[in-house]
């Protein structure tokens, strides 16, 4: 018996000495694990302590046995953007804790975007990040163009009169599914949406997946997937926003939202106003507001513009698990274009207005069910109409008349039906996502097809598979078919590879066919104005696609904050790819390519903490078509890319430094040859940087924003041009780019208490 007892008392010992205690950290609100929480534990009577870090799906143990906890183990549970939660552990029980996130540098955001509920970006089975509501604030950034600009393997084009437009991994802005709160975003004008006209005001995040989605949402998502998700919870009380953004070339936007919650519901109002004078070279540093003069002077290179939008969501929760949600936004963007004095007496000028309207209806439904089962529903209905006028203006009594023939009205309608049903439980090895997804699309006008109506319908059912052979292994294959009106769609296949190799590094993998009709406007436009001849072109051919990614991503948490980095790679092949080609200095065609390929990747990293905010990364992007094998430049011809951020913030004093830049280089266009077919042009490097200082006052109510746009001062950007029509040769010529550096200040307002950094 004394042996026996001797025996217990070494082994009771022996586990307080080394007995461990099971940790799980989850967020508060989503129930998603934390990974890479910090648990720091001591020994209030002991002089043991420790540091454990959490993996990728928020569990750890404590080194601690049941002596230990019978005195009590305080816990410490941390990580950057959240809550700092203090406990005591008295049991070798496992403990499940929970943080509340924090407002500032949320590092670990949810994503909705092409999963099977919402997760975090580092646990998504896809590359993807997010820019938030408060990295859109650091950047002072007024539209999607202004974010998308600093992303790497993205690329802006700018149009004084279509607008900015976005290439993307090689491929041009048609190959670029552009989504708010999963609703593709319609208006294309030269087979790229206009960023411009999407304002980021009342937008929580904006999700960005690099490479091909095309079984989740098919046509156009070849490059990749952006996603807008726009505020919808009011938080506890009533809320009122304002801000104020303005730029002293003439640009001042306002905006203002409200937000209650009553009961279920929550409804948020968001109104806003953008104005841009208009700006030419050799313009004055400030703009002159006093009325212009009947000369030269009228005529301006980028034209004035106004916008003015406004948006209505309502949410109501049935239940716990059941919700539903409308979405309603209006939008109306004005571009006045005022036309140089006719010789010779230069008493008359051509004047133009482009009016553009847009109308979004989406009603949502989601349920939360048991066991993991999720049901995600929408129903849309989107118009958009943009109405050209044209007049001739008598310059000595400024009294117009219309100008015959010139006048157009095209409209365009979406409708989108969409409905998901996922099954994806915590801990099984198998689920599985099933959805329809429907897309009845309609154009009407005078330049459509010679004023005829036209219509193509994309009806598709798409499933995937996630399987999880082993625990750091995720596999998803999936498939898309779609009976696509106007061309024969093939079934789409893709496959997505997820693997934990360790608690810091993930690879991913995917592979994904791809399949894009041309659209209405690529078939049928007809748009004409005093800088754009566009014709579509009825014989176009489908683009079909093989796209490939691969990418290593380093997630490291260290005592002061967490170090970042990523490598990655892509090829994407695309088959008859369409393209708008130049034929003239006015004169644009739609017109198969032929083969094309890009071959690129990048490479970046960042470290983020409490104070510091710093990323810096680089890319290159290679092009390949049948253009190079024709003229014997059988080669890529590659464009290289660098992008910086850093922010330094001081949190008691409301102080912060925020500094932007990104480098472009040369990059190769398409231009119509002497001998009538195409060939390659040249559009020359630039650099763009921004700066910007904040502070926050007024008990943290009022944050004024201090900065410079475009320190580099680019205008207009060297370019290869087709001279006089497609028979007539080539010259060196210029495109724009930017207004030049400009100085803006943008005050924002919070009467919510403690504001959050959001944009409204």
């Amino acid at each position: 018996m004394r042996k026996i007892y001797t025996a217990l008392l070494l082994a009771g010992i022996a586990g307080s000495a080394y007995g461990q205690v099971a940790i799980s950290v989850r967020d508060a609100a989503s129930k998603e694990p934390v990974g890479y929480a910090h648990v720091a534990w001591s020994m209030p009577d002991a002089p043991g302590k420790g540091l454990a870090v959490a993996g990728p799906e928020g569990t750890c143990t404590i080194p601690v046995g049941p002596g230990d906890v019978a005195k009590g183990v305080a816990v410490r549970i941390e990580f950057i953007g959240y809550t700092t939660r203090l406990d005591t552990l008295r049991s070798m029980a496992p403990r499940a804790f929970t943080l509340a996130r924090a407002a500032a540098f949320n590092l670990d955001e949810l994503v909705v975007t092409g999963q099977y509920k919402p997760t975090s970006a580092d646990r998504a089975v896809q590359r993807l990040h997010v820019v938030n509501a408060e990295q859109i604030q650091r950047m002072a950034a007024q539209n999607l163009g202004d974010v998308l600009g600093q992303e790497l393997n993205m690329r802006l084009t700018q149009d004084n009169m279509l607008g900015t437009s976005l290439n993307m991994r090689g491929l041009g802005g048609e190959n670029v599914k552009i989504l708010v709160d999963g609703v593709p975003v319609i208006g294309r004008q030269d087979g790229n949406l206009d960023l411009a006209q999407i304002d980021l005001t009342g937008i929580d995040r904006v999700e960005i997946l690099e490479g091909p989605l095309s079984v989740n949402y098919g046509t156009n998502a070849l490059a990749g997937t952006i996603n807008l998700i726009t505020r919808k919870n009011t938080g506890p009380s009533t809320s009122l926003k304002a801000i104020a953004y303005m730029e002293q070339v003439g640009r001042l936007n306002l905006s203002a939202a409200a937000g209650k919650r009553f009961g279920k519901s929550d409804l948020l109002v968001t109104v806003g106003r953008n104005f841009f004078g208009g700006w030419t070279p050799g313009q004055s540093g400030f703009y002159d507001f006093r009325e212009h003069l009947a000369d030269t002077t009228r005529y301006q290179t980028w034209k004035p513009r106004e916008q003015v939008f406004a948006r209505l969501n309502y949410r109501y929760d049935l239940t716990k698990q059941w919700s539903l949600n409308y979405k309603g936004e209006l939008m109306q963007d004005r571009i006045i274009d005022r036309g140089m004095p006719r010789l010779p007496y230069r008493e008359s000028a051509f004047d133009s207005e482009f009016r553009t309207q847009r109308l979004d209806n989406a009603l949502f439904a989601t349920g939360n069910l048991a066991r993991g089962r999720r049901f995600h529903g929408l129903i849309a209905h989107d118009l958009y109409q943009r109405t050209r006028t044209q007049w001739l203006r008598d310059l000595t009594t400024l009294q117009t008349r219309p100008v015959p023939g010139e006048a157009d009205d095209s409209r365009f309608t979406l409708t989108n039906v969409r409905g998901t049903f996922s099954d994806q439980r915590d801990s099984a090895r198998a689920g599985y996502e099933a959805g329809l997804d429907l897309n009845v699309e309609t154009a009407a006008g005078e330049r459509i097809a010679d004023g005829s109506r036209q219509q193509i319908g994309d009806y598709a059912a798409f499933a995937s598979v996630q399987w999880r052979p082993w625990a750091p292994l995720v596999l998803r294959p999936g498939a898309r078919y779609a009976y696509n009106t106007q061309y024969n769609a093939p079934v789409v296949p893709s496959v997505d590879l997820r693997l934990q190799l360790d608690t810091a590094l993930t690879l991913r993998a995917s592979y994904a066919q791809g399949f894009r009709a041309p659209s209405l406007k690529e078939l049928h436009l007809y748009f004409v104005d005093v800088n754009h001849d566009i014709h579509g072109n009825p014989a176009l051919l489908a683009e079909s696609s093989n796209n490939y990614s691969l990418s290593l991503s380093l997630r490291k948490p260290l005592a002061a904050g967490v170090l970042r980095g990523e490598v990655s790679a892509y090829h994407d092949r695309v088959h008859n790819l369409i393209t708008l080609a130049q034929e003239g200095p006015v004169l644009y065609t739609y017109t198969n390519v032929g083969e094309y390929r890009t071959l690129g990747g990048s490479i970046g990293t960042g470290w983020e903490s409490g104070h510091w905010s710093i990323n810096v990364g680089a890319a290159i992007t290679g092009r390949y078509d049948t253009i190079g094998v024709r003229t014997g430049a059988d080669t890529y011809d590659f464009s290289p890319a660098a992008n910086l951020g850093a922010t330094r913030h001081w949190r008691r004093q409301g102080w912060r430094i925020n500094l932007f830049a990104k480098y472009q280089g040369e990059q190769q266009s398409y231009i119509y040859a002497p001998d009538g077919g195409l060939a390659r042009g040249r559009i020359a490097p630039f650099l763009m940087a921004d700066a910007s200082v904040s502070k926050r006052c007024c008990k943290e109510r009022l944050n004024v924003q201090l900065g410079c746009r475009n320190i580099a001062n680019v205008t207009d950007l060297n370019a290869t041009l087709a001279n006089g029509g497609a028979h007539s040769g080539t010259a060196a010529g210029s495109i724009p780019m930017a207004t030049g550096r400009t100085f803006f200040l943008r005050l924002a307002l919070d009467l919510q208490g403690k504001p959050k950094e959001t944009r409204p």
